[in-house]
C-alpha cells in the first residue's frame, strides 16, 4: 500500500466540484470492519470442519489414516494457497466483490458436501475412494472461505487510519479467527444430536446467513467506490483523502507490488514467522481433535474442548496484547 502522501491530484480548488461525490458512497469504517470480520469468521470456519467429524468419517469411508489426514487438511489447503491471488485482487476492484466470490465458493462446497454425506449410507465399500475424493475436492471448495483472511485485511485496513492499523486489524484477526476453535466445541454436540448430515446442515445455514450480512455490511473504501464511479485514479485520491481522510491507497500495479514485497527481506522473514506461527495454529487447531482421540482415547466432545482451549487461547491473544502492542510500540518491536 502507498501511504497518504501519495495522495496527489487537483488542487483543493478544482477538487471542490468533485466532493459531493462524497454524498453517495455506501458504507463506513465501522460498518465495514463488522461485515468483514463476520464473513472471515465464518469462512475461516472451514479449517475445522472435518476435524471434529473425524471419527464418523473415518468410519463410513473405512478411512487409513493418511487418507483421513489428507481430508482433515483440505480445507486449509485452499484457504492459504488463493490467499496471494485473491489479496492482489483487492487492490483493483476493492475487498467486497473477491470476497463475496470466497463466500459463494464455499457456499457451494458445503452444499456439495451435504449432497455427498446424504448419499453415503447408501454408496458400497467399493465406492468409498469415490466418495473420499468428493469429499476432498469440496472440503477445498468450502475452505475458500478460509482466504477472505488476505481479502478482508486490505478491505479493512482501506478504510481506517495507519495509526489504528494495528488494533482494528488484530479486533479483524483475532475474532475471525475464534470461530476454529468454537466450531470445534460446538461441532461435537451437534453430532452427537443430529448427525453428520444435521450438523452440516446447520453450518450451511449459518454460512449463508453471515455470507448474506457480509453483503449488506461489507463495503469497499471511498476510493474504490469513486473509482467505479468513472472518477479518474487522481481525482478518486483526492476526494477520499480530503474528504473521508482515507490514507491508504492501492499501487497502480498490483504485480509490481508483489516483486517489491517479494524483493524485501524483511518479506520473506515474517513469511518465516507467519508460516511457522499462523500455520502451527492452523494446522493443530485442525487435527487435535483427531489426536486427543486416537492417541488418548478422549471423547468427542472432551476432544472439541481440549482444541477449543488451545485456539481460543491463541486467537485472543492477537487482540490483546497483540494489536493493542503493535500500535503503541510498532510492529517490530511487538513482534
Amino acid at each position: 500500500w502507498e501511504g497518504k502522501g501519495a495522495a496527489e491530484g487537483p488542487s483543493s480548488s478544482q477538487a471542490a466540484p468533485l466532493l459531493e461525490a462524497a454524498q453517495v458512497l455506501r458504507g463506513g469504517p465501522r460498518r465495514t470492519l463488522l461485515g468483514a470480520t463476520l464473513g472471515f469468521f465464518v469462512g475461516f470456519a472451514a479449517v475445522s470442519l472435518f476435524g471434529p467429524a473425524a471419527g464418523s468419517l473415518e468410519e463410513a469411508l473405512d478411512l487409513s489414516p493418511l487418507s483421513l489426514s489428507w481430508l482433515v487438511a483440505s480445507p486449509s489447503l485452499s484457504g492459504s494457497l488463493l490467499r496471494i491471488p485473491f489479496a492482489a485482487w483487492v487492490d483493483t476492484t476493492g475487498g467486497k466483490k473477491p470476497f463475496v466470490v470466497l463466500l459463494v465458493m464455499s457456499i457451494l462446497g458445503m452444499g456439495g458436501l451435504l449432497a455427498v454425506i446424504h448419499w453415503l449410507p447408501l454408496l458400497g465399500s467399493a465406492q468409498s475412494s469415490l466418495a473420499f475424493g468428493a469429499l476432498f475436492a469440496l472440503g477445498t471448495l468450502v475452505g475458500c472461505g478460509a482466504a477472505a483472511f488476505s481479502v478482508g485485511i486490505g478491505q479493512v485496513s482501506y478504510w481506517f487510519p495507519q495509526r489504528r492499523q494495528g488494533r482494528v486489524l488484530a479486533m479483524f484477526a483475532g475474532v475471525g479467527n475464534l470461530a476454529p476453535g468454537l466450531v470445534s466445541l460446538g461441532l461435537p454436540y451437534l453430532l452427537r444430536d443430529g448427525g453428520l448430515q444435521g450438523a452440516y446442515s446447520i453450518w450451511l445455514l449459518v454460512l449463508v446467513l453471515a455470507s448474506a450480512l457480509y453483503c449488506l455490511l461489507g463495503h469497499n473504501a471511498p476510493y474504490f467506490q469513486l473509482r467505479r464511479q468513472e472518477y479518474s485514479s487522481a481525482e478518486a485520491r483526492c476526494v477520499a483523502s480530503g474528504t473521508h481522510g482515507q490514507e491508504l491507497f492501492p499501487s497502480e500495479d498490483a504485480v509490481a507490488s508483489l516483486r517489491l514485497a517479494a524483493g524485501s527481506s524483511r518479506t520473506w522473514a515474517l513469511v518465516v514467522v507467519y508460516f511457522t506461527t499462523f500455520g502451527g495454529l492452523v494446522a493443530l487447531t485442525s487435527w487435535l481433535p483427531v489426536y486427543w482421540a486416537k492417541f488418548h482415547g478422549a471423547e468427542a466432545i472432551l476432544a472439541g474442548r481440549l482444541t477449543a482451549l488451545f485456539s481460543l487461547s491463541a486467537s485472543l491473544l492477537r487482540i490483546f496484547p497483540g494489536g493493542l502492542l503493535a500500535d503503541a510500540i510498532g510492529g517490530l518491536p511487538a513482534l
